[in-house]
């Protein structure tokens, strides 16, 4: 998903960086964030001052043997635990906070691309879209992690160096110099690691791909017996994704390593120095049992640091192949114009082999276009739904497609030949809540009760009624995944139906009964025919080879292989071109 040179940054307030939109994360959780981090580091510090603490009793308490001491040591040791496990369990929740309220944010954000945008994802499989409005959102938010674990133990290392340094220089000059240098040498890869990671994310979309695509046609594949080869194509996906993953892991594992051997190296010294510094009469063994087990400590905050290194190097990467959706999805240039009338008009739309049509539906007018050329046919449709850069030949109701407001569903509907029917029922799928309450952002969506109810004769027009008058629960007969649960004609009948309810000026059907028997056919031409003609001032345009569509258009245009377009009456196109005979009569 390479993002394309056109697309405008600056008027999707989506930031053009991973880097950025981490660091935009970060910000719009800062009231979570801060006193996460504030409560993470008093819990490192508390952490931290437990072997000081108990090196204190040893001075003050165990050797001189004070009961008194001894008590309140007691005492300062339960009030000390009490902080550290009250500052863990609130900094910790605050941070989860942080972290699913922006993982649930990153998802709407990715998952709006494909719904407001007029041509999302041009290039990108649907599991691939998925895979990153999903996993790859919840990976990025792991960056809160890494602020309430890494922040803190990074502020409880110079905490500690400070007191290491206060308590014998040479001791705290061997921590500065060589945790440093250990989380240099853990830092140094992880760029690699990111790399690897947005490669990993990858190969996972691909799979997630390859699984849609075998469900989506897991009935063609019985059918034909190819079982075992959609076995192996998802194999082979999947194994893809567990390489990258093996790798990444290798990566992360590496880096761990490299910060747990950098860190016994110190530990090694702070002992040596410690064990000196004790022989030499130069340190009390209170100061020994303190030293040594911070030293000991450091391995946490340290441990902790290199494993959010291989986690940032996860959200860096993830946070890129979010940016990457944004910019796969064009901008769009529309403007806020409202189609004023119904007329439509095509001028000069290049189609594929190179020529350009010319066409006009006037208010009122039913249209009917053959186009012998299948390609051509689905040029035409994609120009007049807006989703391709012949929409600057089409003009609505006076107005350039391209330059009209996105929401425009009261206004133009393009139903294409292919049939798409969601999870739901066959109400949901024909009202597709045409009057629900629409924000700017499409983040919150509100349905009236005195919803527009679905009329009799848009279930008589397409056909639906003979549907579901044989079902027990009618309109609410539940619809399965892609309406697998129904047959083809009875899908592109419901389309159909949601088509008509959604009672548009102008209204386009590309073959919207390929697959209806002839008698049911000809019926729904004659019933499309009168309701979109009872209603005044809508034009309509339906791009087929159907005689009984032809025969009951005000008139067709016939758009051959090679040469001119012709327009006339079905009859009077039949008379005259043999051309025409043969497109409509195969």
């Amino acid at each position: 998903m390479s993002a394309p040179t056109s697309t405008r940054w600056q008027d999707t307030g989506i930031p053009s960086t991973a880097n950025g939109l981490l660091l935009r994360a970060i910000g719009r959780r800062k009231r979570l964030v801060g006193p996460g981090l504030v409560l993470m580091t008093m819990w490192q510090v508390s952490e931290a001052l437990v072997p000081i603490a108990i090196g204190v009793i040893v001075d003050r308490a165990i050797i001189p043997l004070d009961r008194w001491a001894m008590l309140w040591s007691v005492l300062g040791l339960i009030a000390l635990f009490t902080v550290l496990s009250l500052s863990y369990r609130f900094g910790a929740r605050l941070s989860n906070r942080a972290l699913q309220d922006e993982a649930h944010d990153l998802r709407v954000e990715a998952t709006r691309v494909p719904l407001t945008r007029r041509r999302a994802m041009d290039d990108a499989s649907s599991g691939d879209v998925l895979s990153v409005c999903s996993a790859d959102a919840d990976v990025a938010a792991l960056v809160f992690r890494q602020i309430a674990l890494g922040g803190s133990a990074l502020i409880g290392i110079v905490g500690i160096s400070v007191y290491l340094l206060w308590t014998d220089l040479l001791v705290g000059l061997i921590v500065l110099i060589g945790v440093p240098l250990s989380l240099v040498l853990v830092a140094l890869p992880s760029r690699v690691i990111s790399r690897h990671s947005t490669a990993q994310q990858t190969a996972i979309g691909m799979a997630s791909s390859r699984a849609t695509d075998i469900m989506t046609g897991l009935r063609v594949l019985k059918a034909g017996g190819g079982e075992r080869w959609a076995a192996e194509q998802y194999r082979d996906a999947s194994r893809a994704a567990a390489d990258a993953g093996i790798v990444t892991a290798e990566r992360t594992g590496r880096v761990q390593g490299i910060g747990s051997l950098g860190m016994a190296v110190v530990l090694a010294l702070v002992l040596l120095a410690a064990g000196y510094r004790v022989l030499s009469g130069e340190m009390a063994i209170g100061t020994l049992v303190s030293v040594v087990g911070v030293a000991v400590f450091f391995e946490e905050p340290v441990r902790l640091i290199t494993a959010m290194v291989g986690i940032f190097a996860r959200s860096h990467g993830a946070a890129q192949r979010l940016v990457d959706l944004q910019a796969s999805a064009p901008v769009d240039e529309s403007g806020s114009e409202v189609p004023a009338g119904s007329r439509l008009q095509v001028s000069g739309l290049e189609l594929p082999d190179g020529r350009e049509l010319d066409l006009e539906v006037t208010s009122g007018e039913l249209v009917a276009l053959v186009a012998e050329q299948p390609a051509a046919a689905e040029a035409v449709t994609l120009a007049i739904a807006g989703h391709s850069d012949g929409a600057d030949a089409v003009l609505v109701g006076g107005h350039r497609r391209s330059r009209l407001a996105p929401a425009i569903a009261d206004h133009v509907v393009v139903a294409p030949h292919r049939v798409d029917l969601f999870v739901g029922t066959i109400g949901s799928n024909i009202a597709m809540r045409h009057d629900a309450v629409r924000d700017d952002a499409l983040g919150d969506n509100t349905m009236d009760d005195d919803d527009t109810p679905i009329s009799d004769e848009v279930l008589a027009a397409s056909a639906v009624a003979e549907i579901v008058e044989h079902l027990p629960d009618g309109l609410d007969h539940v619809v399965q995944e892609g309406g697998r649960n129904l047959s083809g004609g009875q899908r592109q009948r419901i389309a159909l139906a949601r088509a008509l309810h959604a009672d548009p000026d102008v209204l386009v059907l590309h073959d919207p009964t390929s697959a209806v028997d002839a008698v049911t056919e000809w019926e729904i031409a004659q019933a499309v025919r009168w309701l979109r003609s009872s209603r005044p001032g809508q034009a309509t345009l339906i791009v087929t080879s159907s005689p009984p569509f032809l025969a009951t258009a005000d008139r067709v245009i016939h758009l051959p292989r090679s040469g001119e377009t012709h327009s006339g009456t079905h009859l009077e196109l039949r008379e005259t071109s043999a051309s025409y005979r043969s497109a409509v009569d195969r």
